[in-house]
């Protein structure tokens, strides 16, 4: 399936893309985590990276063909 990555902030300049087309098998989110950590190194050190799917945050769902998935770190404000 074709996944629509996205990268914000800190992760974007790890992978130096704002966005990116992944191609994965049936593993979803660890599989697609797993490819971006061996194109992307980097994002392995990232601790407490937040993930959305189609503008919500993963809630453990099964991927689908089509989804837009988003990795940033943690929002603070002030």
């Amino acid at each position: 399936m074709r996944i629509t990555v996205l990268y914000f902030a800190h992760v974007r300049d790890i992978t130096g893309k704002t966005q990116e087309s992944v191609e994965i098998g049936s593993g979803g989110m660890d599989e697609l985590r797993e490819t971006l950590f061996s194109m992307y190194p980097g994002l392995r050190n990232l601790s407490n990276l937040l993930i959305s799917v189609n503008n919500e945050y993963y809630s453990g769902l099964p991927l689908k063909n089509g989804d837009r998935v988003a990795f940033f770190p943690p929002v603070s404000g002030g």
